[in-house]
């Protein structure tokens, strides 16, 4: 399977990777979202359940029906940019739990069963290189000094722990920094 490093655009906020469906490794399933009815996510968008097709048969099932609520790291109404595993055994999937940011979730495709992993952005899961299967994330972060914030993207293990942030992700434009990263490791990107 080729994958292509995907190339995204970026908003002050945080990282729209506008992801609207994404193939398993091995092409069986297509995990995307569908409007549903329900309360919406912090920011307003519309609610959403996440579906799974399979390629070969055609039919889908719903995998989690969205579900509100006040926690944000529990918010999970709206969910977006859906984007598997490097085994296909999880779908992870961005809701909408902040004003300033999401969050992302792991979804099992077998059980539906939802962990949170972190807050941010899901720009990919890094499918070569030593960190193979990490997720690369936008998380937007406040400047030390007080002076604003920033949205830099890092690399976080599929258990929400921080590995270490993309160099020069800091600095005005992050989308090029990740480009300009993945490039130069020539590292794939989902």
């Amino acid at each position: 399977m080729i994958v292509v490093a995907s190339t995204v655009m970026l908003s002050s906020a945080a990282l729209a990777a506008d992801r609207l469906s994404a193939r398993s490794p091995d092409g069986q399933f297509v995990a995307s979202t569908r409007p549903t009815h329900g309360t919406a996510g912090a920011s307003g968008q519309a609610p959403t359940s996440l579906w799974l097709t399979d390629t070969r048969t055609g039919r889908s099932r719903e995998l989690y029906r969205g579900r509100y609520s006040t926690d944000p790291k529990r918010n999970l109404s709206s969910l977006a940019n859906p984007d598997f595993s490097l085994d296909g055994g999880y779908v992870y999937v961005e809701a909408d739990a902040y004003a300033t940011s999401p969050a992302i979730h792991q979804v099992a495709v077998r059980t539906g069963a939802i962990r949170y992993v972190t807050d941010g952005a899901l720009y990919g899961v890094l499918r070569s290189g030593p960190w193979r299967g990490f997720l690369i994330v936008q998380q937007h972060r406040y400047r030390q000094d007080g002076n604003g914030s920033f949205d830099p993207l890092f690399i976080v293990k599929p258990n929400g722990r921080e590995v270490a942030m993309v160099p020069g992700s800091d600095g005005p434009d992050p989308e090029r920094a990740v480009a300009r990263w993945l490039g130069a490791k020539k590292w794939i990107s989902s």
